[in-house]
């Protein structure tokens, strides 16, 4: 039983390459959840991310809805807009977001609020992972930035309070993530819980000055189940509920052209994916998207 997500160090990949990628390896193979520290991806601009997050969330409801989210993925979820576990979930969950998606050759998806248009190219380059630094050929050529996919920088706010009304702990339900893996940035308040080993809960404690990786549907499927996407879900503690909880995850995902068929190596197995249809990246987020939300024209 696996108790604790594993910490790895990257400030030692340069030094000692396979050493680090094992340990990655490794935990993707495991629990599907690992933390990096000595990243290399500069405090400030986090702390800065958090501040735009901030400001927006802070904004009257009429301002954010001229942005509501729409089948495109992009702009505004409101409170209870979006059901990630809609099986066992009496209501939606208790959060707020805002979906950025790539800026194509640097031009945003549709209107952004003033907040981020005056921010954009900040946000863009937040949300552009250096396409030099992709690792493996066969990984980078099918995350092109500027290709049509399902890639979001997402802005999450999960208000304080509603205890009552709410009536639930969880405050987003239990899910997998859609891409191939994501990135999560966490500050101040705790809450995300990981089912470790498919069977118990464990929390993911905030570590300073790391970011959270986890392994996506599209990831386990393209290593026939080697990989895990886990199930994950944020709870409010008791002692939390006076407080505002904000994250930032970027969710990577492949061009939607690109087919989620098992890769050419080694250790992946002939067999073992949750997925025996071989579709689309873009036909199964297309899937996963229509599941869990609602759309309300703005």
């Amino acid at each position: 039983m696996i108790r604790e997500i594993p910490v790895i160090d990257f400030g030692n990949f340069d030094s000692n390459p396979k050493e680090v990628a094992q340990k990655v390896l490794d935990a993707c193979k495991t629990i599907g959840f690992f933390y990096i520290v000595n990243h290399g991806l500069p405090k400030e601009q986090i702390d800065h991310s958090f501040e735009l997050a901030k400001a927006f969330f802070d904004l009257p409801s009429d301002e954010k809805r001229k942005y509501l989210i729409q089948a495109d993925n992009h702009g505004y979820s409101e409170l209870y807009s979006e059901t990630l576990d809609p099986e066992n979930q009496r209501q939606g969950d208790h959060k707020e977001g805002f979906n950025f998606r790539n800026f194509v050759n640097g031009k945003a998806h549709a209107p952004l609020p003033p907040v981020f248009e005056k921010e954009q190219a900040f946000v863009e380059g937040f949300s552009r992972i250096p396409e030099e630094e992709g690792g493996a050929n066969w990984f980078a050529d099918r995350h092109t930035y500027d290709s049509e996919s399902g890639e979001i920088l997402r802005y999450l706010k999960y208000p304080r309070g509603g205890a009552s009304s709410y009536g639930e702990a969880v405050r987003a339900g239990a899910h997998s993530d859609y891409g191939s893996i994501t990135l999560l940035f966490q500050k101040d308040v705790p809450g995300l819980e990981v089912q470790a080993s498919r069977t118990e809960w464990i929390s993911a404690p905030l570590i300073q000055d790391s970011i959270l990786v986890n392994v996506g549907d599209q990831m386990e499927f393209w290593t026939n189940g080697l990989f895990k996407s886990t199930l994950h879900r944020v709870t409010f503690l008791p002692e939390h509920a006076h407080l505002d909880r904000y994250s930032l995850p970027f969710f990577v995902h492949p061009e939607d052209a690109t087919l989620l068929s098992p890769i050419p190596s080694r250790i992946v197995p002939a067999t073992g994916s949750k997925e025996k249809e071989i579709i689309s990246a873009g036909e199964h987020l297309r899937r996963r998207l229509d599941a869990t939300y609602t759309y309300e024209k703005a």
